[in-house]
């Protein structure tokens, strides 16, 4: 197997990355591949250009090692090829705050080790993307990838208001400390239109779209999406008084089936929300500068990502 080749693309500001690289180059030498094509991002090429560059030399796999942010970035490179049907799989070594994404697709972080070897001997499985264009000025911009959620309203002021420090000491927890100070604050008024139906005027506390289960600190949030899914799960939080958080942490957390008032569920595979004034979005926690309109539309099986063995 001495000719088959991973690039191995790195967010040096993750500290581990170091570490990722270490692991990485052992699993190809265990398991008989080339020292893997090592390629690093920056602020200005977060992930697409290198994945394009790795694909040029025809490689076999390509690794990620960063949070989700860069994970997004070579996911939806990858998605664009030849119309999503580029056959070389993706793989994913944590080394982010959240890791949101491995966390989904059952990888343990912290197990550097683990991941490398997955990375390479794991079950390959269709993963589908999301596509997220935002209204700002009245012009719609370029569709941007999402992976594992993407959100308009309360969620995303949430991922502005986390402090750095905190992130960088508490990884995802920093999440949880910052969606706590944003709970108590009211619904806004949306308008939601989601595949060929009639436009929704609603009040929301946020508009999420879901291509992955779960969310920070284990909450399955999705229970109706899986990783290759045919559509997105759009949940609107219709909160009404801050005492409706409790019966949606004993679903989320509790992972309980009944249904809880202030959360409804839909299936799209296109969703545009519109708000009555510029609000923050995040993409799989990457927060996006105020916009007046999100709309999400799924790619169906755009790629494939390795997975633990079952």
């Amino acid at each position: 197997m001495g000719d088959v080749h991973a690039a191995l693309i790195v967010n040096p500001a993750t500290r581990l990355a170091g570490s990722a690289v270490r692991e990485v180059t052992l699993a190809c030498a265990v398991q008989g591949w080339q020292p893997p094509l090592v390629l690093m991002t920056t602020a200005e090429e977060p992930g697409a250009a290198q994945t394009a560059q790795a694909l040029a030399q025809g490689v076999d796999r390509v690794i990620v090692a960063g949070g989700d942010g860069t994970v997004r970035h070579v996911a939806g490179a990858l998605a664009s090829v030849a119309g999503g049907a580029n056959p070389v799989p993706l793989a994913v070594v944590p080394v982010g705050a959240a890791n949101l994404v491995a966390r989904n697709l059952g990888l343990k972080t912290g197990r550097l080790d683990d991941a490398s070897q997955i990375a390479l001997t794991g079950w390959p499985h269709l993963l589908s993307v999301g596509w997220v264009a935002c209204l700002r000025d009245g012009t719609w911009g370029d569709d941007l990838p999402m992976v594992a959620v993407a959100g308009i309203g309360r969620d995303a002021e949430a991922i502005a208001a986390i402090r750095p420090s905190l992130k960088q000491l508490a990884g995802w927890l920093a999440y949880a400390e910052a969606g706590g100070r944003q709970a108590l604050r009211p619904s806004m008024p949306m308008t939601v239109v989601m595949d060929d139906g009639d436009a929704e005027d609603v009040s929301a506390w946020s508009v999420l779209v879901a291509n992955l289960p779960r969310l920070p600190l284990g909450i399955v949030a999705f229970p109706d999406v899986q990783p290759g899914n045919e559509t997105m799960q759009v949940l609107q939080v219709q909160l009404r008084h801050p005492g409706q958080w409790g019966a949606v942490a004993v679903k989320g957390i509790g992972h309980t089936s009944g249904d809880v008032p202030a959360l409804r569920y839909s299936s799209a595979n296109w969703v545009s929300v519109r708000t009555g004034h510029a609000l923050p979005v995040q993409i799989d926690g990457d927060l996006l500068p105020a916009a007046h309109a999100m709309r999400v539309r799924l790619q169906r099986h755009a790629i494939q990502v390795m997975m633990p063995n079952e």
